[in-house]
């Protein structure tokens, strides 16, 4: 019901379209299962969902789909499953079922009334009055499925509200995967919900559930790698009419690191003449440095004019921050999967698009700063020929060509000692 409709082919994912395929044959032959599909954003979480779903429909199974919203502190309960309620009701086929169910059928409206105050009018109080609720939307699900193939779709986790997260523990726990199938068909509900894992910091909510909930039998996980780059070689070709050069296309596969949705971007942004992160990209990765606390969103800075990765030692006497501040710092960016802590003790940006927006969200004044900070410290600490390339980088974007010109030269000589004609 209500798919997406895309204009591109669907490319790649064929194993996971296999495997997600194999439950929903389970799910009819009487196997009721559930898979939590994780992706960073943009990684193509709901294209995939979306052609399992048109398979699904066109092989004659209904498809439920309910979204989770972001937004913020305040919730609307149940959210996902009152859009999936009121998509029923507007279908005359599931009108005995739904009228079998009234207590369910109070959700429709959604909205922070849509469920009876503890200690209504006939209306069982607190937790009792949930538990009928849970039992209640368990049981119709599965009365759903004695007349129809069902596959319920859930979309960001990690926007739901407290109420979803406990009424979808219920279900996948205790509610219609444990039941027996009924006396129909033999059918079972099939679930698929999906979550950025990208977002999902030491402290969301989301992830005790998730821990959970993967330890059930009939509940599996299914991580979406990035695409390959064949596979993003392939979309970008989809995607443009007109023929892409050979240096285009690699460019934007080396930028996009598998990410459909950035790779969607850098192509639309082919003709502009920044060359950078589009202002949409940017906005998007931008969003959540700007959610770390202040310290942290400098340190982030500090490192973004580093590059990709950076020493710790380096980016401390860079930050110049007192080195549990430094720490408490980095783990909130690496908590909230910005940087990656390598084994070297180093850090890595986990997508160098990332790196990008931050860099170019710098002041002219602050990235001139930083830069002539980083070439400081490098030329401070000597191996001046394994480290001339990089501080006469440093030394030119700080304006100081002198000192720049005198690196370049260095690093020349390194590249000459060490056979590299190119880079000499």
């Amino acid at each position: 019901m209500s798919q997406t409709v895309f204009a591109t082919p669907f490319i790649g994912r064929e194993e996971e379209l296999a495997r997600l395929s194999g439950v929903l044959e389970r799910a009819r032959g009487g196997e009721a299962r559930a898979v939590l599909i994780a992706g960073d954003a943009g990684v193509g979480k709901t294209r995939v969902l979306d052609e399992i779903a048109a398979r699904a429909a066109r092989s004659g199974t209904t498809v439920l789909t309910g979204h989770c919203v972001d937004l913020g502190d305040v919730g609307l309960p149940y959210l996902p499953f009152t859009e999936i309620l009121g998509r029923l009701a507007g279908d005359e086929r599931f009108t005995a079922v739904l009228d079998a169910h009234p207590l369910v059928g109070r959700l429709l409206g959604a909205g922070t009334d849509a469920v009876p105050a503890p200690g209504a009018a006939g209306t069982p109080s607190g937790g009792e009055g949930r538990l009928r609720l849970f039992e209640g939307m368990a049981a119709l699900l599965a009365d759903l499925s004695d007349v129809t193939p069902l596959l319920l779709v859930l979309e960001d986790l990690h926007w739901a509200d407290q109420s979803s997260r406990d009424l979808l523990r219920f279900l996948l726990s205790r509610g219609f995967l444990q039941r027996p199938a009924g006396d129909g068909p033999g059918h079972r509900p099939a679930v698929l919900a999906s979550y950025r894992a990208d977002d999902l910091h030491r402290r969301h909510p989301l992830r005790p559930l998730l821990a959970e909930l993967v330890r059930l039998p009939a509940v599996d996980r299914l991580e979406l790698r990035p695409l390959a780059d064949a596979e993003v070689t392939r979309l970008l070709r989809a995607l443009e009419d007109r023929p892409l050069p050979d240096a285009t296309v690699h460019r934007i596969v080396e930028r996009a690191e598998g990410n459909a949705f950035y790779a969607e971007e850098l192509l639309a942004a082919t003709g502009s003449e920044t060359g950078g992160v589009p202002s949409g990209l940017a906005d998007l990765l931008l969003i959540r440095v700007e959610q770390l606390p202040e310290t942290a969103q400098q340190v982030l800075r500090t490192a973004a004019v580093a590059g990709r990765r950076v020493d710790h030692d380096l980016l401390r006497d860079a930050v110049g921050l007192p080195e549990d501040e430094l720490e408490a710092a980095l783990r909130e960016a690496v908590g909230r999967q910005l940087l990656v802590a390598g084994a070297d003790g180093g850090y890595a940006f986990r997508h160098a698009l990332a790196r990008e927006a931050v860099y170019a969200d710098l002041l002219p004044g602050e990235r001139s700063r930083l830069h002539g900070a980083f070439a400081a410290l490098l030329a401070a600490r000597g191996r001046r020929g394994e480290t001339a390339a990089e501080r006469a980088h440093h030394y030119r974007a700080s304006h100081d060509l002198g000192e720049a010109l005198a690196a370049s030269l260095e690093a020349a000589d390194h590249a000459q000692r060490v056979g590299a004609p190119a880079e000499e």
